[in-house]
């Protein structure tokens, strides 16, 4: 069982800050990869090994039934080859899935610490130090060294979609272990993730960030505690600020302090400069704001969400027919190639971009590997959660954990699934069923 934590904590830590800084956008994920497919046979390894004290729950029954699913899809597609793998950078194949559910069952039924701060601890440093490297890539040019680490805010995820993923999981845990527990440490990662979650613009990260504040206000109005809601007025007014910083907010207040002549002249100065060189934050704004004018004038919302609408009517066209088994696993540009042909064509053609991935993790799994393994990943994820809502207003702990899915989750309607950041996901689904960890939790 030590072997088996050691290796899931190993996954933890590289799985999200492993990435090769190369000067075009080929394999950056490659070493991500190797970690995590060694771990998953190492992992599956010492499953066997303990097979005769080994149990399966209807949870268990139901996700194996998904990964045969996910294995008969890749042997029926049309490239088996990249269905095992993955496509390249994404990787997300038979082997990944396989690797997934591995994690899953082994934080589950295995994971075990004396002392959970330790493994807090850890996590806390490596959050840490991805957030503060997203800080600085905010405000330091690496194009001419390292171009993957400047594709906005993007942590070491190379995009900066991938990095909401992640801040998404650990912004939720940072935020309700401060307001809880009154944790130091927690208070400024969750100051470090909110200015990364706004730089980086990630639309469906701040929708989750939307989701979670609201669940936390009813958690506190449930609770009635003074603590509680003195520490979630020192964290707004901080986020407040953070995110008027990044708005450039305060050029408007100096302005109006400033009373000299001089002063005046910098302003103007200012002015110009931040008019002709916004923030990664504004930008996203602005699209927004385009999308939506564009939406009302010609009455089709295909261009909302950087595109995401009309990705989503081809994807669903794929799923019209390739209903059971799909297309293959990380293959959704061959089969859309193969069925929405013409569609397909007109879009890259018009967008010079190929869609590899739904932006929608729901729909990418019923595109590549059916409706049928959809609704078994979501009867999983229903089964695992819904007994948990009953401790959802009462007990910290259990909030804390299914915050961090639930968010996560919001997210995957607009997002797509990273290797960086999905062992994460499935290893949290494991823990909040392992009985061990969520009583030890009580003590971080």
């Amino acid at each position: 069982m030590k072997q088996k934590t050691i290796t899931l904590t190993m996954v933890a830590i590289l799985a999200p800050m492993l990435i090769i800084p190369s000067k075009d956008d080929s394999n950056y994920n490659i070493l991500k990869l190797i970690v995590l497919l060694v771990a998953g046979m190492a992992l599956l390894m010492l499953l066997l090994a303990s097979y005769k004290t080994l149990t399966l729950d209807k949870k268990d029954i139901i996700i194996l039934i998904f990964m045969g699913l996910v294995f008969i899809s890749a042997f029926l597609s049309s490239n088996i080859k990249l269905s095992i793998l993955g496509e390249e950078n994404r990787y997300e194949g038979l082997l990944m899935f396989a690797t997934y559910i591995i994690i899953y069952l082994c934080s589950k039924k295995y994971f075990k610490y004396k002392n959970i701060s330790v493994f807090i601890n850890i996590m806390f440093l490596v959050s840490m130090a991805i957030g503060i490297l997203g800080i600085v890539q905010q405000y330091v040019n690496n194009m001419k060294l390292y171009p993957i680490f400047s594709k906005g805010i993007c942590g070491t995820f190379g995009n900066s979609n991938f990095f909401g993923s992640f801040i998404s999981l650990v912004l939720p845990i940072s935020i309700a272990i401060f307001i809880l527990n009154g944790s130091k440490r927690c208070f400024i990662l969750s100051l470090v993730m909110f200015f990364n979650m706004i730089s980086s613009g990630t639309r469906s990260a701040w929708l989750a960030f939307a989701v979670i504040g609201l669940l936390g206000l009813i958690y506190l109005i449930k609770q009635r505690n003074k603590k509680y809601f003195l520490r979630t007025f020192i964290l707004l007014i901080l986020f407040v600020i953070i995110f008027t910083y990044l708005l450039n907010g305060f050029n408007f207040i100096i302005k109006k302090i400033r009373n000299t002549n001089e002063a005046k002249q910098e302003n103007e100065i200012t002015i110009v400069q931040v008019e002709q060189t916004k923030t990664f934050t504004e930008m996203k704004i602005d699209i927004m704001k385009s999308e939506i004018e564009q939406a009302k004038e010609t009455g089709s919302f295909n261009k909302m969400g950087s595109g995401r609408i009309e990705i989503w009517k081809l994807t669903l066209k794929l799923i019209a027919k390739k209903p059971i088994f799909g297309c293959g696993p990380d293959n959704l540009w061959e089969g859309l190639v193969e069925h929405c042909t013409k569609e397909t064509y007109e879009y890259a053609n018009r967008t010079q971009v190929a869609i590899d991935k739904a932006h929608n993790e729901y729909l990418q799994i019923a595109a590549t590997i059916g409706t049928p393994a959809l609704i078994c990943y979501l009867i999983f994820i229903t089964i695992i959660l819904l007994p948990k809502m009953k401790l959802f207003l009462k007990d910290n702990k259990t909030f804390i954990i299914c915050l961090s899915i639930i968010s996560y989750m919001v997210q995957a309607f607009f997002n797509i699934s990273t290797i960086g950041v999905a062992p994460l996901f499935w290893m949290m689904l494991g823990l909040i069923d392992n009985k061990e960890f969520m009583s030890n939790f009580n003590n971080i």
